[in-house]
């Protein structure tokens, strides 16, 4: 989709309040300002979060430390953007842990009386590293409570293992399968998050699962006694069908968005409560063009207009935003919105003052900044956080005999670069491997005769990491490809290979990585689209017919339709591609390969080619 289409740039404002630049924009039809933010510092001091907070003696200072997007990311470090800066190797749960602490050390400087919540806006777990993922996330939770983020919500990859799978870890129950001996002796502790969720109900009986709430209302007071109220609402986006399996979205309703928030703010309003934060699991982005033009797009701003919408009055202070892994800094109307990256490569940290006569948060107090975690080398001031640092090294060591087997053999001993390096066609190096090992064992196991194999971009989580010695481990494996999907054989008619590959270029967010297939694409004139398949031909140069059937193999996310790719659920499964899921696929593939005398080199990437449309 093209977000920027639906923002009308005929108002440029710029400002400078200390090192923090600002744009407005007004939108067109609805008369809400969009106001975009571009965070130029990388410390609160450097800043004007704090606001005047003398002038704000008898008001109730609360800050907002919020993230998202963590993914099990215990050590995972990569380059956050943030406006035009470019953070190296920052992140790691270890630093984040510090960071938030180094955040809430300043403001209670300047505000003794002060209150801090930490929360989170989904997608803490799914898709995780080793030392996460084989302790089924545990060690997560583990983090996250010594990190105090006790308010959270729902992501998408919440439901990865099935809701009920995240309620137990989150409970700290013990497991209800036989797992690894790591996980099956790992400490099952109550994490003490709170889950707050109003658009998600029980397909059976239309109400919210596990007992969990809507909002969740917390009590803040002056020196003096003087009390009020503030309340965080969970909101999970409604394109869940797109997102994970069938079986696991299944069970539940979706609703939407605006309008969930939209009932929910008036019932907290009617019982006097107007200081209203809201999480939630929506992609947003901020960008800064060429021309120093500010812009900030995408679902939750959408959402967000929707709702002044239908409730011009509505009471939404801050929005914290998920699921687009992007930088956003900006405010909606009145409402502040902010997203941090993902990965624990930044957080949000919004502050503002809530009058206790009126139970809101004054007039044009609230600030909101997006901070990176940086990394020891760029900060070595700032320590590790030593209370998570301890749940990382435990993690590391009760897995370390599953993760440091060696499985093969690379060609040199360099890395291969992962989704954060794409080229400019959407590929990347361990993207084209993964799709090539998944072709690869389809036809070794001679299920079916397979023609051609796609899989999601964000399937494949990272790099792969070779070391030093040439050689590739277990972990490096399964952090390319954590989780565990089963492949699938699946006929589609070379038309129908052309739609799928189009589709690529209508959702504008995901895109393919193919095995033993090339295309061509150029410019398109249609708004919708921004460019159109040419033509689609295998590794041969033989152009595919638009009659013919071909097989193809795709993992079962793909095939009920997810990541907008509708197309793959009019195929027809023929059965399934390996006995094995993708992640043991890529694991055998480097066996298989090494053991042979091959190993394991550098795709060339030439699978997806430009031609101007003159």
């Amino acid at each position: 989709m093209n977000y920027k289409a639906l923002l009308t740039s005929a108002t440029v404002l710029l400002a400078i309040e200390g090192l923090f630049s600002r744009n407005s924009v007004q939108a067109a039809k609805k008369g809400v300002t969009i106001t975009t933010y571009t965070d130029t510092s990388s410390n609160p001091k450097n800043t004007n979060i704090l606001g005047n907070s003398k002038k704000h003696a008898k008001d109730i200072p609360v800050q907002i430390l919020g993230i998202n997007d963590l993914h099990g990311g215990l050590s995972r470090t990569g380059n956050a953007y943030i406006g035009n800066n470019k953070y190296v190797q920052a992140g790691s749960a270890i630093r984040l842990g510090s960071y938030l602490n180094q955040a809430q050390n300043y403001f209670k400087q300047h505000n003794k009386n002060g209150y801090t919540f930490r929360v989170e806006s989904g997608d803490m777990v799914g898709a995780s590293p080793s030392n996460s993922a084989l302790l089924q996330d545990e060690s997560t939770m583990h983090a996250l409570k010594a990190m105090n983020i006790n308010i959270g919500t729902l992501g998408n990859h919440e439901f990865d293992e099935g809701l009920g799978e995240f309620h137990r870890i989150v409970s700290g129950k013990k497991p209800t399968k036989i797992y690894n001996s790591a996980e099956m002796n790992y400490p099952h502790t109550p994490s003490g998050l709170q889950i707050t969720i109003a658009n998600v109900v029980k397909r059976s009986n239309n109400k919210i699962p596990f007992n969990w709430k809507p909002y969740i209302i917390k009590t803040v007071k002056t020196p003096n006694g003087k009390k009020t109220k503030i309340a965080f609402i969970g909101i999970l986006t409604k394109t869940m069908p797109s997102l994970t399996t069938y079986k696991n979205y299944h069970p539940y309703k979706y609703l939407d968005e605006a309008t969930t928030i939209a009932k929910y703010d008036r019932i907290l309003r009617k019982k006097g409560i107007k200081a209203i934060i809201v999480m939630a699991h929506t992609g947003v982005a901020s960008t800064v063009d060429a021309q120093g033009k500010a812009t900030t797009t995408g679902a939750s701003v959408d959402i967000l207009k929707k709702l002044y919408k239908i409730d011009p009055h509505n009471s939404v202070d801050v929005y914290l935003a998920g699921h687009s892994h992007q930088y956003a800094n900006a405010k909606v109307g009145h409402t502040n919105l902010v997203q941090a990256i993902y990965s624990g490569e930044a957080y949000d940290n919004v502050i503002g003052y809530i009058d206790p006569k009126t139970h809101d948060f004054v007039k044009n107090s609230v600030k909101s900044h997006v901070f990176p975690v940086l990394s020891v080398k760029d900060d070595p001031k700032v320590k590790d956080n030593a209370k998570v640092k301890a749940i990382v090294q435990d993690a590391d060591k009760r897995v370390a005999s599953i993760v440091n087997q060696k499985i093969g053999e690379a060609a040199s001993a360099t890395s291969f670069t992962g989704r954060d390096a794409n080229n400019k066609y959407q590929e990347n190096e361990t993207g084209d491997l993964v799709v090539d090992a998944q072709l690869a064992q389809a036809k070794k196991e001679n299920r079916e005769n397979v023609d051609f194999a796609m899989t999601n971009g964000g399937g494949v989580r990272a790099g792969l990491k070779v070391k030093a010695d040439k050689s590739i481990t277990w972990g490096a494996a399964q952090d390319v490809q954590p989780f565990g999907n089963m492949l699938y054989v699946v006929s589609m008619t070379g038309q129908q290979i052309y739609d799928v590959l189009n589709q690529q270029y209508k959702n504008g967010r995901t895109y393919l990585l193919i095995s033993r297939l090339k295309y061509d694409f150029t410019d398109n004139r249609d708004s919708s689209q921004s460019y159109k398949v040419a033509k689609v031909y295998d590794n041969s140069g033989k152009e595919l017919d638009l009659n013919k059937k071909y097989n193809v193999v795709i993992n079962d996310f793909l095939k009920d339709g997810g990541d907008d790719f509708p197309q793959f659920a009019q195929g027809k499964v023929l059965g399934t591609a390996t006995a094995e899921d993708d992640t043991e696929v890529l694991v055998n593939y480097i066996k298989d390969q090494t053991k042979a005398g091959h190993p394991i080199t550098v795709p060339k990437l030439d699978r997806k080619n430009y031609i101007p449309n003159k």
